[in-house]
């Protein structure tokens, strides 16, 4: 017990330089989302900051916050509607979250929670019963079990946290504008009072320690303003450090870095961060320049483990706002390209997990529809992480139904899904469902399959969360819509499917938040235009957005949206007539509605037939189908535009169909339509130019008539 606590105090002073035995590296951001009772999960780039969705799950009624053990194996959430914490195992490698079993009950309306430093405790203060429940985790399983009566707090307490030794536990109480303080007991985790309550600002809302344990501070969102305090050592009483230091208005969370060197505020009424230094020998705060600009109605801040990065969750404008931290005065600065990414429906607090190694992306299959008629196939490859280069799987090809025209992957990379469009002589869809070897890349159709879809079907995409797949029905105007059942790949029809589209719907995308489904409707001399969706999170059915469709170039025949959530990139094939373009528009964080950017559309090749994203939100790639070749473009972090990157295009062979670029980021590859193959190109990461890798193209089989591509990747 007393090594482990030791372990956790160095862990917080890793920034000024001391090795963590639990390393300091962030790999993983977890966001409360309110409006839909959501928790995101994200991966941290620990060089870029970037944060990179991988999906959501499902938690509790209006969530309000979330902890995470030290050891970062498990992850708590206080649920205010429904009064009670969900507890979830973390997948280290991935970061997925996997229910710990049914949520248990707290006090009422909870709004705060902490672990403390052993990992062996956890504290949750229940706003309108104005105590703090106090639960032991279950080493094991993550499970949690209430440790006696909760205990009496302040008026409506907003937030509790811990002292970096595990000795006493702080509670800011709104309406009693107070902090109550508490001693720990070392062996059961129960609170016992240190005495009256110390007065803070006007309606306190949060409460921080440094890594030291040195000192306290608390935002106070009536007075605007932030109070500090000293830590008696031994007793663990606050004594005031002279005047509270002004803040923005209304500061609602209060952050302290890891070295203890900068403190941080969210300011939910002037939408903006202050940032402060501290006064290491009296916790005294100085402010760190004028306040910068977050997202609107910012409420809770946090800084990363490696005391780099700093993020606030903006319910207002939903979305996360991230900022780089300068290691010498404190001062933020909106991060480059990722200054916000989008967050799900109401994002309320956000908390950054810790680990030895930074999160790595490695590229490992790849998957081809082959639009062979009445025969379609799949062809499966294995990726050289380190060239790109493609390696047949064995017994590849892969039977599918008749016209394959798109596949896609869940995320997790277990199941693998083809659209056919044809069956028999008819133009009626269909879905081949394969369950994906893990070591070999083999595919073996899941028990049921193909199961059936619309008329022309052309599209098909899995949602982020891995629960839903959506299918783009060119001749019937409509998206069928499915849930996945998480063990074995079968498809089950989503009630209301099929979903109403514009005409001739050729491609179908969900956003990185999981919330909107974008559809591009130009096949066939199609509508020209884009229709948009929300998603139903709890059943994946399909809702247009007010103001859709909206207006494309012509032949629309394939969607992206960005990492960030941000943007979104349509291909216009200029068939019957039209020009050759790329339509980019701003997505609207709240409703989903598209805007188009300054500039669009962007001038691409003949008949660019598919558009893509890098991961790491800088390039876009079209393939353009008539002049044989891929147009690059860098994307400009501001405003969504696109800037021809310099020597594209860049040569490919006969008729590319489809392109998409691997997890990693290194590679980019092209199904090319026309020569029955796969181009492969490395991409260079400072510039987006794109470079064949030796021995591409690689073959897809005789007449196989290669038509989409996607490829698959693993994290470590």
């Amino acid at each position: 017990m007393k090594i482990r606590r030791a372990c956790e105090i160095v862990v917080g002073l890793a920034a000024i330089g001391l090795a963590g035995c639990g390393g300091h590296v962030p790999r993983f951001a977890y966001v409360t989302n309110a409006g839909d009772n959501t928790v995101s999960i994200y991966t941290v780039d620990a060089v870029t900051g970037q944060l990179r969705a991988r999906g959501y799950v499902a938690t509790g009624t209006n969530p309000q916050s979330v902890a995470v053990d030290p050891s970062a194996k498990f992850a708590y959430v206080a649920n205010g509607g429904s009064s009670n914490v969900s507890a979830y195992s973390i997948n280290a490698a991935t970061g997925a979250l996997t229910s710990v079993g049914p949520a248990v009950a707290a006090g009422t309306f909870p709004l705060s929670i902490t672990v403390d430093p052993s990992g062996r405790f956890v504290y949750v203060a229940n706003g309108s019963s104005n105590n703090v429940s106090v639960y032991s985790i279950n080493a094991a399983t993550g499970a949690l079990t209430s440790v006696g009566p909760a205990v009496a707090a302040g008026t409506f307490p907003l937030w509790v946290t811990v002292d970096p030794h595990g000795k006493f536990a702080y509670v800011a109480n709104q309406n009693s504008n107070d902090v109550s303080a508490y001693s720990i007991n070392a062996t059961t985790g129960a609170l016992t009072s240190l005495g009256p309550t110390v007065a803070a600002g006007s309606t306190p809302f949060s409460v921080a320690v440094d890594p030291r344990g040195k000192f306290a501070y608390v935002a106070n969102l009536g007075s605007n303003n932030v109070s500090a305090y000293s830590i008696n050592a031994a007793t663990g009483t606050l004594t005031s450090v002279g005047s509270a230091v002004a803040a923005g208005t209304g500061p609602h969370s209060v952050i302290v870095d890891p070295s203890g060197k900068f403190a941080y505020v969210a300011n939910q009424f002037s939408n903006d961060v202050s940032a402060y230094s501290i006064n290491s020998a009296t916790g005294a705060l100085t402010s760190v320049g004028p306040a910068v600009a977050a997202g609107t109605t910012p409420l809770r801040i946090t800084v990363d483990p490696s005391g780099k990065f700093v993020y606030v969750a903006n319910i207002g404008s939903n979305n996360v706002s991230g900022y780089s931290i300068d290691a010498v005065t404190g001062a933020l600065t909106p991060l480059a390209t990722y200054a916000t990414v989008t967050a799900r429906n109401g994002p309320v607090s956000l908390v950054v997990t810790r680990g030895k190694t930074a999160v790595k992306y490695t590229p490992k299959f790849a998957y081809v529809a082959n639009n062979i008629n009445l025969a379609g196939s799949v062809s499966a490859y294995t990726i050289d992480a380190a060239t790109g280069a493609l390696g047949p799987v064995a017994g590849s090809p892969f039977a599918a139904g008749g016209n394959p025209n798109s596949v896609a992957v869940d995320p997790s990379g277990k199941f693998a899904y083809v659209v056919n469009s044809t069956q028999a002589t008819l133009p009626i869809g269909s879905v081949s469902a394969y369950i994906i070897d893990a070591a070999s890349g083999a595919l073996t159709p899941v028990a049921g399959s193909p199961f059936p879809a619309g008329t022309l079907s052309r599209s098909i995409t899995v949602d982020p969360s891995g629960r839903f797949a959506y299918v783009a029905n060119s001749m019937s105007n409509n998206v069928s819509a499915y849930t996945i059942d998480a063990t074995s790949g079968a498809l089950t029809a989503v009630t209301g499917s099929p979903f109403a589209a514009g005409t001739g719907p050729a491609s179908v995308t969900v956003d990185p938040s999981g919330r909107f489904a974008y559809v591009a409707n130009g096949d066939l001399g199609g509508s020209n235009n884009v229709s948009a969706y929300t998603i139903d999170a709890a059943t994946g059915a399909l809702t247009l957005v007010a103001g859709s469709p909206f207006a494309a170039g012509t032949g629309p025949l394939s969607v992206t949206v960005d990492p960030s959530g941000k943007f979104a990139y349509v291909a216009n094939s200029g068939f019957f007539g039209g020009a050759s373009n790329v339509s980019a528009y701003t997505i609207d964080a709240t409703s989903g509605a598209l805007t188009p950017i300054a500039g669009s559309p962007f001038a691409a090749g003949t008949d660019p037939l598919s558009v893509t994203v890098d991961p790491s939100d800088r390039f876009v790639y079209v393939a353009n189908f008539s002049s044989n070749n891929v147009s690059a473009y860098t994307i400009v972090a501001t405003s969504g535009a696109l800037t021809a990157v310099a020597g594209s295009p860049f040569a490919a062979t006969p008729s590319p169909r489809s392109v998409t670029v691997d997890p990693s980021g290194q590679f980019a590859y092209v199904a090319n339509l026309g020569s029955d193959n796969v181009s492969a190109y490395t991409i260079d990461a400072a510039t987006g130019a794109l470079t064949a890798v030796a021995g591409s193209p690689f073959p897809a089989g005789s007449g196989s008539f290669s038509f989409s591509v996607t490829t698959t990747g693993t994290i470590q």
